[in-house]
C-alpha cells in the first residue's frame, strides 16, 4: 500500500528529523569518541606508566628476596661460626682453667723447692764452715804431725837411741811372748 501524498510529505518530514537527529546524535558520539579517545591514550598512558612501575617494584622484590635470601645465609652462616666459637672458647676455658690448676701446683712445688734450695744452702755453708774449721785442725795436725816426725826424727837420729837399740829389742822379745 502506497501512502498518501500529504502522509509521504509527513512521514518524509519525519524521516528528515530522524535523519537530522541521528546526525546530531552522531556528531554527539563523535565527540564523545574523540574525547573518550583522549581519556583512553591518557588511561594507556597511566597503565603504561603502571605496568612499568609494577614490572620495576617486581624486579625490586626480586632483587630483595634474593638480598633476603643471601642475608639469611649469612646469618644461619654467622650462627653456625658463632657456635663453633662458643665451643671453642668453653673448650679455651676448660683449658685455661685446667692450666692455672697446674699453673698453681708448679708455684707451690716451686716455692717448696725454694724452701728447700733455701735449707741445703744454709746447710752447704755450714758444713763450708765445718770444712774450713776441719781445714784448719787437719793443717794444726799436719803441723803436730810434722813436728813430730821431725821430732822422731831427731830422736832416732841421737846417740842415746842407737845405743839402747839393744834393750828395746829385749823389750819387744818379751812382750811377745806375754799371752
Amino acid at each position: 500500500m502506497n501512502p498518501a501524498p500529504s502522509d509521504s510529505g509527513e512521514m518524509l518530514q519525519r524521516v528528515r528529523q530522524q535523519l537530522i537527529l541521528a546526525q546530531v546524535r552522531i556528531m554527539e558520539l563523535e565527540d564523545v569518541r574523540d574525547e573518550t579517545a583522549a581519556r583512553l591514550a591518557e588511561h594507556g598512558q597511566l597503565l603504561r606508566a603502571a605496568q612499568s612501575l609494577a614490572d620495576q617494584k617486581m624486579d625490586e622484590a626480586a632483587h630483595a628476596e634474593n638480598n633476603r635470601a643471601g642475608l639469611q645465609a649469612q646469618f644461619e652462616h654467622l650462627q653456625h661460626i658463632q657456635q663453633g666459637t662458643s665451643e671453642t672458647l668453653a673448650t679455651t676455658q676448660a683449658r685455661l682453667a685446667a692450666t692455672e690448676q697446674a699453673l698453681a701446683q708448679e708455684k707451690q712445688a716451686v716455692a717448696e723447692l725454694t724452701a728447700q734450695v733455701g735449707r741445703l744452702t744454709t746447710g752447704r755453708q755450714h758444713l763450708e764452715a765445718r770444712l774450713g774449721e776441719a781445714a784448719v785442725h787437719a793443717a794444726d795436725r799436719e803441723q803436730r804431725l810434722t813436728q813430730l816426725d821431725a821430732d822422731l826424727r831427731r830422736l832416732k837420729s841421737s846417740r842415746s837411741w842407737r845405743w839402747t837399740a839393744g834393750l828395746r829389742s829385749l823389750e819387744r822379745l818379751f812382750r811377745g811372748k806375754q799371752p
